[in-house]
This record gives C-alpha cells, sequence and structure tokens, in this order.
C-alpha cells in the first residue's frame, strides 16, 4: 500500500489451508477493485501455508501479513485484523473460500453510494468436485432480491444469514465496539447477530456470490466436524450468548421466534443428526442443555418443521432413543440414495450433453460434406463447359446460342 487508507479491507484468518490457500489469495488478489488492504493472519500453521503467505506478500504489497506465535483460533486472528484494518468497510473472508472476481468493487459501490452501516450477500456452497449448490442459510434469509434500505426488523429472516459474508462499515463497528467472541466456535454466529441488530441502515445484495467451501472427511473445517463434544459446547455458548442479545430490549425480542424456528431447523437439528453416533459424553450435553433449551421453543416452531424433522424432536424430547436413532439412520440412508440418484443424474446429463454435441458436430460435418458435394457437381459442369468452349466448335456453339437467348427474351 503507498499509505493512503484502502476503500476495503479484507480479513483472512489462516491455519494449514495450504491445499486452498492459494487459490483464495487469487480470488482476492486480482479483484477489479485495486484499492484494497489484504489482511492475512497466519495462525501459526505447520504446513506450508506459512511460506505460501510469504511468496504473495513479496509479490503483492496490498498483503499485511500478521503471525501468530502459537495457535489462538479464528476469533483472536479476526479482531487482530480488526484492530489494524483502515479501510472504509471491512469484510472477512476463510482461507479456504472464494470471492467472485467483482466482489468487491460492486459490494463498496452499491455500500458507498446508499452509506449503508452494512451489506449482506449471497453465498454459494461447492465442494472440492466442483459441485455448486444454494446456501440453506441464505436461500431462508430471502436473498430473493436488491433491497437498498431496510433492517433485520423489517426482513426478520436476515437472521438465518450468521455467516461471515458480511461488508461493514468500520466507522459502524468502532463505534459499536463491535468484536468477535474469543476461544469459542462460532464465533461468527454471534457477531452477525450483534451486527444485524444495530445496523439501522442495511443493503441487501444478492448479484454478489460468497463461495463457500464443504470439506470432508479428515479436510473437515473445525466447525463442520459438528460431531465433536467441544462444537456442541460452543454452540450452546453461542445460542445462549444469541439469546441474550434477543432478549436484551424489546425490540431484539420480536426477532426471539424466528431464531427459535432457525435453531429449530438447522443449528440444534444438526446435532440431534448426530445420535445414531455420537459418543456418550455427546448424549450427555445433549439431554442435559440441549433439551431444557428446546423445551422452551413455542409449539408454532415445531408445527413449522418438516413431518420427519417433527418427529425426530419429540422422540428426542420423550427419551425414546432406540426409535430416534433407527430413523436418523433411516434418514440418512435416504438422503445418501438421493445424493446417489443425484451424482447418477449429474454424470447422465454430462454423457447425454456429450452425445449431443457430437451428433451436432457431425450434423454440422455432414452439412458441410454435402454443400461440398454439390458444389463439386457445379464446379465439374463449369469445367466442361470451359472446355467446350476453348474449342472451334464450342465456342460457335456457345455464341449461337446466346444470340438465340437474347433474341428470346426480346420476344
Amino acid at each position: 500500500m503507498n499509505g493512503s487508507k484502502a476503500l476495503v479491507s479484507v480479513i483472512i484468518p489462516v491455519y494449514n489451508t495450504e491445499e486452498y490457500l492459494e487459490e483464495c489469495l487469487d480470488s482476492v488478489c486480482n479483484q477489479t477493485l485495486g484499492d484494497i488492504e489484504i489482511i492475512c493472519i497466519d495462525d501459526a500453521s505447520n504446513d506450508s501455508s506459512s511460506e505460501i503467505l510469504e511468496r504473495y506478500a513479496r509479490n503483492d504489497d496490498r498483503i499485511i501479513l500478521l503471525k501468530n506465535k502459537f495457535n489462538q483460533g479464528q476469533s483472536i486472528s479476526r479482531n487482530k485484523g480488526l484492530e489494524i484494518a483502515t479501510g472504509e468497510y471491512i469484510t472477512f473472508l476463510d482461507s479456504d473460500d472464494l470471492m467472485e472476481h467483482s466482489a468487491y468493487e460492486k459490494l463498496y459501490e452499491f455500500a458507498h453510494d446508499y452509506n449503508h452501516d452494512m451489506v449482506v450477500f449471497d453465498a454459494v456452497r461447492f465442494n472440492d468436485e466442483g459441485v455448486e449448490w444454494k446456501s440453506v442459510l441464505h436461500s431462508k434469509a430471502g436473498y430473493d432480491r436488491v433491497y437498498i434500505q431496510t433492517n433485520v426488523f423489517e426482513h426478520k429472516n436476515l437472521i438465518y444469514d450468521t455467516s461471515i459474508s458480511k461488508f461493514i462499515k468500520k466507522d459502524f463497528l468502532d463505534e459499536n465496539n463491535f468484536k468477535f467472541i474469543e476461544n469459542v466456535l462460532y464465533e461468527d454466529l454471534l457477531f452477525s447477530m450483534e451486527v444485524l441488530c444495530a445496523s439501522k441502515s442495511l443493503g441487501v445484495f444478492p448479484d454478489v456470490k460468497y463461495y463457500w467451501r464443504v470439506r470432508y472427511g479428515y479436510k473437515k473445517s473445525v466447525t463442520q466436524s459438528v460431531s465433536e463434544v467441544k462444537n456442541l459446547k460452543d454452540r450452546i455458548t453461542i445460542i445462549n450468548k444469541t439469546l441474550d442479545i434477543l432478549n436484551s430490549n424489546r425490540r431484539n425480542k420480536s426477532l426471539v421466534n424466528v431464531y427459535y424456528l432457525k435453531l429449530a431447523e438447522i443449528d440444534i437439528l444438526q446435532f440431534i443428526n448426530q445420535l445414531d453416533s455420537c459418543s456418550q459424553e455427546f448424549k450427555r450435553v445433549m439431554c442435559k442443555e440441549v433439551k431444557p433449551l428446546v423445551l422452551n421453543f413455542p409449539i408454532e416452531v415445531f408445527d413449522k418443521l418438516e413431518g420427519m424433522d417433527r418427529v425426530k424432536y419429540i422422540l428426542f424430547l420423550n427419551d425414546q432413543w432406540d426409535n430416534l436413532i433407527s430413523l436418523i439412520i433411516s434418514h440418512k440412508q435416504l438422503n445418501d440414495e438421493i445424493k446417489d440418484l443425484k451424482a447418477s443424474n449429474r454424470k447422465l446429463y454430462k454423457s447425454l450433453k456429450k452425445k449431443r454435441d457430437q451428433l451436432n458436430k457431425q450434423r454440422n460435418v455432414n452439412y458441410v460434406l454435402g454443400n461440398n458435394y454439390e458444389l463439386n457437381q457445379e464446379n465439374k459442369a463449369l469445367k466442361r463447359e470451359i472446355k467446350v468452349i476453348k474449342s472451334t466448335k464450342g465456342w460457335l456453339k456457345y455464341k449461337t446460342n446466346n444470340i438465340y437467348l437474347r433474341l428470346f427474351k426480346k420476344i
């Protein structure tokens, strides 16, 4: 950077994402908006992430590289980024995710033109195989069109979007002293709720997409490992702190029932779905801490759930573990069959598309060959006519025919 303040600060915490980091950094460094600062916080990575960051920092002076001496977690790293950020607007990106090429230019123009505290935008889930699908959270948030000026109290479903895909004015963050809660997973959920409730001028801009990676197996990110006891306990902590915020004043209380529905549909349900393969400690925490929370849900929340999910909650609340586990296993098998069918359909579609393209290509070849055949025949006829004309008798015959034709046209 040349010393002047950037228009946008992009904060990227990094820990052991060597497989994805270059793709992530390329998506930021190659943005159409050049006036950005890229704050990368290396959280004591023990793979080649540090070397990758150093190489990119040498080649791009917009990159500011911070290094933690020991692993401190994503929340502390993000807070360190916030402390030194100078951009007019702040945004966050996880080091295995991507931003589309013109995202920050579009977001800055939209936010700056309408003086937003914050702009929220859409997200697309994708995996290492390149398969993409709509984010459930963003679908339920209702990102169906642009909203120039709104807030979470006008569009309550915005609380479904507790992801980090936010574009926030730095002055707004500083005035409210917003930070990420430290040493707890899912810190972005609480942070998102705080900024949503405080924002008086919020824009919705679904034209921009955040590409949110899903990792499987040993590649899973920490927050995607939902069967871990720490994840469950930290999620409960975040839920309780979020409820404290929502119950802190009359205006915020208008969001409580929508939040309960979100918990039932997504947050807590994903932990219930782990009960077929969890540890005894996980099960104990579910009974001791999650069950009392669920019992506080209004009955209308359960009425809005899908039938199978509603049955899961009934079995969970009534300690019918065998029936619950059987249902969870059956549901997972059904979902796996659906996934296999979708994968099979994708392969079939690609195969049919390839055959269709080949057929169209062959048709084009045949069309060209057909035209060539007709042209060849005409060419041969012309050659014969020229050969005749070149002879003395042929030339006389040709001239005589032309005279007759002219006379015939006059008549």
